[in-house]
This record gives structure tokens, C-alpha cells and sequence, in this order.
């Protein structure tokens, strides 16, 4: 069971080997009740050994290296610009981004809200389909002020490419200047050029502008369960084991914390020449 669940597929990627030991869990509790209840004499999932799961290091840009990629972003075409704000500004996935319709913007007295019920992925053998998002949920964003400027002169900018090439306006955001939809890996290809460009770390790519959003919010003291509902996760588990790393920063604080523990009158850490002390010389 374990080797075709590792053969097969979600989205085009292969199931990882979390999502395999949830299933095993699953079966091995039914199994259990199985046993308590004389059905099977044991639980041959309890018999399987399961490698253990390393955690992938996640890459999270600074501040000032945000920046520099703002700074990278004035240069680029509207709908570039727009698409890699939206994933900064709210963290969601490539594909939920290729899905949205000017029909998930609305307008109320809190600002711009924006709805995320759908998404655009790639499917090897199948190309671009259309689906629910990974979660199969819904969920609501508030945009900045900023965001929402931005948005109104953007769909100002593809009302009048449309009237200018006399065609319908496309119900979707991200068209290309023929009112096609553009392909996702185009905007992946495309940051991967703009990371090169300013000199980002090769382990960056269009996932890192989600782990950024997330660890933002984090560090600026937003509840872990608010998060996770606003980047579509179910609870704050997989929350905490993938973005709930610290930063330099952080690692540093700590470093300090101690060291102020163990000397709490600013007295040196050590006395290095008592605990040194020299040689007497042999009479």
C-alpha cells in the first residue's frame, strides 16, 4: 500500500512522505479497533517501519532584500508586478493567483476584499486545469490601501487594452495582451530572471514570497490559527513545523539572552587567566 501511495500523484507532484505516515496512522487506528475487537489477531501496520521526515529548510528573504525586489518590480510590466504583489501581500499559491477573476474583488466600507475559491495547476499529461484549491476551502483577504490603488489602476490599464483590440474584457486577472490567459510556470520563469538579476540566493523562488508573507506575520505577533486560515491550512500543525523557524535576528537574541543569564553583573563570561594560570618554574 505504502509503495503505490509513494508512486502516486497530487497536482502533478509526488505525495510526500508526511502525507504517506498520515495515511498509514489512519489505517493503523482502524486496524487497532480491528484487534480491541477480536477481528484480527494483530496490527500488521504496526510492523512497518517508516523512515524519518526531515524538515526542508525554508529560505526567507530580509526586509532590505524585499526591498531591492520591489525596487526589481517597478521595472517589470503591469501584470508581473500586480501577480508577485498579490503573493507577497496575502501568500497564495501560484496556482490560486492564475485562478482569480476580477469577479473575486469586492468592494465594502473595511476597503478591497479579495476571495480565494479556485485554482490553476499544472497537470502533466492534462496541461492547465482548473479546480478547487488545495484545501478545498474558500478564504477572505483585506487588501492595504496601497494594494487596492494598485489594483484599480491595473484594471483601468486592461479595460482599455481591451477596447483598444475591440474584445470582451477577459473574466480573469492574468491575460496576456491578447486577452489569453498566461501559462503559471511563466510567472515562475519569470521571478527565477528577476532573482538573478539582483543577486537572490538560487534557493529563492516564487514559493519564497509565501514563506516571507507567512514569517511576517508571525514575527509581527499575528496568531498562529489566524495565519494558517489566511495561507489555507486546516490548523497551525503543518503551520508550525514548515515557516516557525527562526531568523538570524532571533538566533542571535537568543545567543544574548544566555550569555546575560550566566553573567547577570555585565562580568566576563570566563576568567581565561584564572583559569590559565601559569607554569611555576622548576627551581
Amino acid at each position: 500500500m505504502l509503495v503505490e501511495l509513494r508512486k502516486r500523484k497530487y497536482r502533478g507532484k509526488p505525495i510526500g512522505e508526511a502525507t504517506v505516515q498520515k495515511y498509514l496512522t489512519v489505517v493503523s487506528a482502524v486496524l487497532s479497533d480491528a484487534k480491541r475487537n477480536e477481528i484480527i489477531q494483530k496490527n500488521p501496520a504496526r510492523m512497518i517501519d517508516l523512515p524519518l521526515t526531515r524538515r526542508t529548510t525554508q529560505y526567507i528573504p530580509s526586509p532590505s532584500e524585499i526591498q531591492k525586489l520591489l525596487d526589481a518590480l517597478s521595472k517589470e510590466p503591469r501584470h508581473y508586478r500586480m501577480f508577485y504583489l498579490l503573493s507577497m501581500c496575502t501568500g497564495c499559491r501560484r496556482g490560486e493567483l492564475c485562478a482569480l477573476k476580477w469577479a473575486d474583488f469586492k468592494f465594502s466600507r473595511g476597503g478591497l476584499l479579495l476571495t480565494i475559491s479556485r485554482s490553476r495547476s499544472v497537470v502533466p499529461g492534462k496541461g492547465v486545469v482548473e479546480g478547487p484549491t488545495k484545501n478545498g476551502r474558500s478564504r477572505e483577504f483585506v487588501l492595504s490601501s496601497d494594494l487596492r490603488g494598485f489594483f484599480l489602476s491595473y484594471r483601468r490599464r486592461k479595460q482599455m487594452e481591451a477596447r483598444q483590440a475591440n474584445r470582451e474584457l477577459s473574466p480573469y486577472l492574468f491575460t496576456d495582451e491578447h486577452g489569453q490567459l498566461i501559462h503559471p510556470d511563466t510567472f515562475t520563469k519569470r521571478l527565477r530572471k528577476i532573482y538573478e538579476s539582483i543577486g537572490f540566493p538560487k534557493e529563492y523562488h516564487l514559493h519564497t514570497l509565501r514563506h516571507y508573507y507567512v514569517t511576517s506575520l508571525l514575527h509581527s505577533g499575528v496568531d498562529k490559527q489566524t495565519v494558517a486560515d489566511l495561507v489555507g491550512h486546516a490548523d497551525t500543525g503543518f503551520l508550525e513545523r514548515t515557516y516557525c523557524h527562526p531568523q538570524q535576528k532571533q538566533k542571535e537574541q537568543a545567543a544574548g539572552a544566555m550569555c546575560a543569564m550566566l553573567r547577570p553583573e555585565g562580568k566576563a563570561l570566563f576568567n581565561l587567566a584564572a583559569a590559565c594560570p601559569a607554569k611555576s618554574r622548576s627551581a
